[in-house]
Protein backbone atom coordinates (compact mmCIF):
# COMPACT_ATOMS: atom_id res chain seq x y z
CA UNK A 1 0.00 0.00 0.00
CA UNK A 2 1.62 2.69 -1.12
CA UNK A 3 0.61 6.47 0.00
CA UNK A 4 0.77 9.48 -1.95
CA UNK A 5 1.92 12.38 -0.12
CA UNK A 6 1.43 15.44 -2.67
CA UNK A 7 0.26 18.68 -1.54
CA UNK A 8 -1.32 19.47 -4.98
CA UNK A 9 -3.32 16.35 -3.99
CA UNK A 10 -3.87 17.14 -0.53
CA UNK A 11 -5.27 20.36 -1.54
CA UNK A 12 -8.01 19.00 -4.02
CA UNK A 13 -8.94 16.73 -1.48
CA UNK A 14 -9.41 19.64 1.65
CA UNK A 15 -11.81 21.54 -1.38
CA UNK A 16 -13.67 18.74 -2.05
CA UNK A 17 -14.64 18.18 1.69
CA UNK A 18 -14.68 21.66 2.74
CA UNK A 19 -18.25 22.25 3.16
CA UNK A 20 -17.86 19.37 5.51
CA UNK A 21 -14.93 20.80 7.50
CA UNK A 22 -16.97 23.64 7.89
CA UNK A 23 -20.26 21.85 9.20
CA UNK A 24 -18.45 20.54 12.13
CA UNK A 25 -15.38 23.15 12.69
CA UNK A 26 -18.23 24.80 14.92
CA UNK A 27 -18.43 22.30 16.57
CA UNK A 28 -15.15 21.27 17.45
CA UNK A 29 -14.69 25.02 18.40
CA UNK A 30 -17.18 24.33 20.84
CA UNK A 31 -15.94 21.08 22.43
CA UNK A 32 -12.39 22.91 22.66
CA UNK A 33 -13.68 25.64 24.87
CA UNK A 34 -16.11 23.45 27.01
CA UNK A 35 -13.04 20.98 27.54
CA UNK A 36 -10.82 24.03 28.98
CA UNK A 37 -14.14 25.14 31.20
CA UNK A 38 -13.88 21.74 32.37
CA UNK A 39 -10.52 21.64 33.11
CA UNK A 40 -10.63 25.44 34.89
CA UNK A 41 -13.19 24.26 36.85
CA UNK A 42 -11.19 20.51 37.64
CA UNK A 43 -8.27 22.42 38.76
CA UNK A 44 -10.49 25.03 40.99
CA UNK A 45 -12.43 22.03 42.63
CA UNK A 46 -8.78 20.75 43.05
CA UNK A 47 -7.26 24.08 44.69
CA UNK A 48 -10.23 24.61 47.30
CA UNK A 49 -9.86 20.45 48.21
CA UNK A 50 -6.19 21.18 49.42
CA UNK A 51 -5.21 21.21 52.75
CA UNK A 52 -2.98 23.77 54.42
CA UNK A 53 0.88 23.17 54.75
CA UNK A 54 1.85 21.99 58.24
CA UNK A 55 2.18 25.15 60.59
CA UNK A 56 5.81 24.59 61.66
CA UNK A 57 7.23 24.17 57.94
CA UNK A 58 5.80 27.66 56.83
CA UNK A 59 6.99 29.57 59.89
CA UNK A 60 10.70 29.83 58.42
CA UNK A 61 9.59 30.96 55.25
CA UNK A 62 7.24 33.79 56.85
CA UNK A 63 9.93 36.30 56.44
CA UNK A 64 10.44 37.35 60.09
CA UNK A 65 14.27 38.05 60.45
CA UNK A 66 15.59 36.38 63.47
CA UNK A 67 18.29 38.60 65.14
CA UNK A 68 21.16 37.69 67.76
CA UNK A 69 20.87 38.82 71.04
CA UNK A 70 24.20 40.37 70.79
CA UNK A 71 23.11 42.34 67.74
CA UNK A 72 19.99 43.59 70.02
CA UNK A 73 22.43 44.47 72.81
CA UNK A 74 24.64 46.12 70.84
CA UNK A 75 21.97 48.33 68.91
CA UNK A 76 20.59 49.68 72.34
CA UNK A 77 23.88 50.50 73.57
CA UNK A 78 24.09 52.86 70.66
CA UNK A 79 20.26 54.39 70.62
CA UNK A 80 20.81 55.08 75.11
CA UNK A 81 24.42 56.32 73.50
CA UNK A 82 23.24 58.86 70.85
CA UNK A 83 20.08 61.31 72.25
CA UNK A 84 18.59 62.38 68.70
CA UNK A 85 18.72 58.53 67.19
CA UNK A 86 17.02 57.97 70.84
CA UNK A 87 14.40 60.40 70.00
CA UNK A 88 13.84 58.75 66.52
CA UNK A 89 13.94 54.88 68.06
CA UNK A 90 10.88 56.70 70.35
CA UNK A 91 9.20 57.88 67.73
CA UNK A 92 9.45 54.47 65.59
CA UNK A 93 7.96 52.74 68.10
CA UNK A 94 5.06 55.04 68.84
CA UNK A 95 4.05 55.55 64.97
CA UNK A 96 5.32 52.85 63.17
CA UNK A 97 3.71 53.56 60.06
CA UNK A 98 5.09 57.25 60.20
CA UNK A 99 7.27 58.36 57.30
Amino acid sequence: MKTNLDLKNLFKQLQKNSKTISAHASFAAIMVVLLAYIFVVWQISQFAAAEPADQNSTSNQTGIPEIDQKDIDQIQTLEQGNTAIHKQFEQARNNPFQE
